[in-house]
């Protein structure tokens, strides 16, 4: 599970650099849209500055990035191991000139949560599984510090990958691909006929903790009832 500290000092704020890519999930009455978007700076005990977030990513939801909605910001700092900063509080304010912002209300609470090696976060990250003789393309599932869940079509799937060295291929931001090098230890057959590779990452987890900085999906640390 996730490991949580509730700091509420806040003084994890200002581990958050300026210009760092952030998670944000805009909480609306019969759903909630989940986008990343630029952390930009901190008043203290005034409020804190996002960028204003891609409108094509936002959709429908842009009806709602107005005064008074709930917003859940997680981010995860570099050089932070593995430490995932959260908290959500409403918008106070949005700006249009000079520049798009959104200014949310100071939090009364941050929160901190360990990923341990062992935490499976939920995924639909599209990549690459590379062998040394053999290419496809197929979706993570889930990953970890540890290991990821890897979905392949069946029909393309070779024979005999059971602890067959691999390297998993993702596209991260501005287009710089992440090599995790692994070994399959798992094959899940599906009757929809599709395959499950259990991978184990080989080596340093500083790739897999770059890919949870760029992607930071599907993180629920946050709920309405507090957890303890």
């Amino acid at each position: 599970m996730l490991r949580r500290k509730t700091q509420r000092s806040r003084k994890h704020l200002s581990q958050i650099p300026a210009g760092s890519l952030i998670d944000i999930e805009i909480v609306m009455p019969a759903s909630r849209k989940r986008v990343r978007t630029e952390f930009i700076g901190v008043l203290e005990d005034q409020y804190i500055i996002l960028n204003y977030p891609n409108p094509k990513r936002l959709g429908a939801a842009a009806d709602y990035v107005k005064t008074g909605t709930e917003i859940i910001v997680r981010a995860l700092p570099e050089d932070s191991d593995g430490q995932i900063i959260a908290f959500k509080e409403n918008i106070k304010a949005i700006s249009n000139h000079p520049a798009r912002l959104i200014f949310l209300y100071y939090p009364h609470e941050v929160q901190t949560y360990q990923l341990r090696a062992q935490t499976r976060v939920p995924a639909l990250i599209p990549a690459i599984l590379q062998l040394s003789d053999y290419n496809e393309v197929g979706v993570i599932k889930d990953i970890s510090l540890s290991g990821m869940m890897f979905d392949i079509q069946k029909e393309h799937l070779p024979d005999d990958l059971e602890s067959e060295n691999c390297e998993v291929l993702i596209e991260g931001k501005d287009d710089n691909a992440s090599a995790i090098k692994g070994k399959v230890c798992r094959i899940i057959e599906s009757a929809e006929g599709n395959v499950s590779l259990g991978i184990q990452v080989v080596g340093p987890d500083t790739t897999i903790k770059a890919v949870l900085k760029d992607y930071l999906i599907d993180l629920s640390i946050l709920s309405d009832e507090g957890e303890g």
